[in-house]
């Protein structure tokens, strides 16, 4: 092996390790927050553009995530319009744990496997909301039925 391939190597087993891998992202944020600020100063930067990569980047990353997760329709009434859907977290805490890593990492995290696929499911928010007013607080009484997709685009 050449000097070259052998030194990648180090480097690579070094970021595996947890001193490694966190000099690593450290050093990663920085850049990046240097390169966006480069971005933004060049002549050829458009914000809305880099706003619609972004949502459409962010929207395939969703996808994949409610995907893995059993399909794109609520588990609870079957409704099966995209944008009401939303990620459950079963035992409850989607708020606390919204603290600590974003929505975006969470995808991240179902489709690379690194979650327990078990502790989520696809709701639509109306679902999700009688989820958090039946099981979390404890409120009986309120039912949901998904009749067709009846929603109008305009």
């Amino acid at each position: 092996m050449s000097y070259t391939a052998n030194m990648a190597e180090s480097q690579k087993r070094y970021r595996a390790t947890e001193k490694g891998g966190q000099k690593y992202r450290d050093r990663m944020r920085e850049y990046m927050a240097v390169y966006r600020e480069r971005r933004k100063q060049s002549s050829d930067y458009d914000l809305d553009e880099e706003r619609r990569k972004w949502r459409k980047q962010h929207q395939r990353l969703r996808e994949k995530a409610i995907d893995r997760l059993g399909g794109r329709q609520c588990a609870n009434c079957g409704c099966n319009e995209f944008s009401l859907l939303e990620i459950n977290h079963i035992n409850g805490g989607g708020q606390a744990a919204a603290k600590i890593k974003s929505h975006r990492q969470l995808c991240r995290d179902i489709i690379n496997g690194k979650v327990e696929l078990r502790d989520y499911n696809v709701l639509c928010r109306i679902c999700n909301a009688l989820h958090y007013v039946q099981d979390i607080l404890k409120v009986k009484g309120h039912s949901v039925m998904w009749r067709a997709k009846q929603i109008l685009k305009q």
